[in-house]
């Protein structure tokens, strides 16, 4: 996912706790592999809360949702038993196509679990 997507700074496989499982990097930037978790567990806060409200309001489970900063954007969606995949993107990347690389890769982590 990360090699097939320009722009893409970094990948976390997180459980519901927020805990990353799997980080992985490609090139060089400021954030660190310490940072990188950091985002993925505060994803988990953002996506716990998602979860919540949704099944409060009985519009269904989250599939996916953004966050934008002035410097990266970050991607999450939704997988089962809470675990969830986090795609961070520096600026300039499209994020049209970064959608679609994320969610070929959640339909392939979703049948290996």
């Amino acid at each position: 996912m990360i090699v097939s997507t320009d722009g893409a700074l970094g990948a976390i496989f997180a459980d519901f706790e927020g805990e990353a499982v799997e980080v992985v990097t490609e090139r060089p930037f400021d954030a660190g592999d310490h940072d990188l978790r950091v985002v993925g567990a505060y994803q988990a806060i953002a996506m716990t809360r998602l979860r919540e409200l949704c099944a409060k309001s009985g519009i269904g489970p989250p599939v996916r949702f953004a966050i934008d900063f002035t410097t990266v954007h970050v991607l999450s969606c939704d997988l089962k038993d809470g675990y969830y995949l986090v795609l961070i993107l520096d600026p300039t990347a499209n994020e049209g196509l970064a959608w679609h690389r994320l969610m070929q890769c959640r339909d392939e982590v979703q049948k290996a679990m």
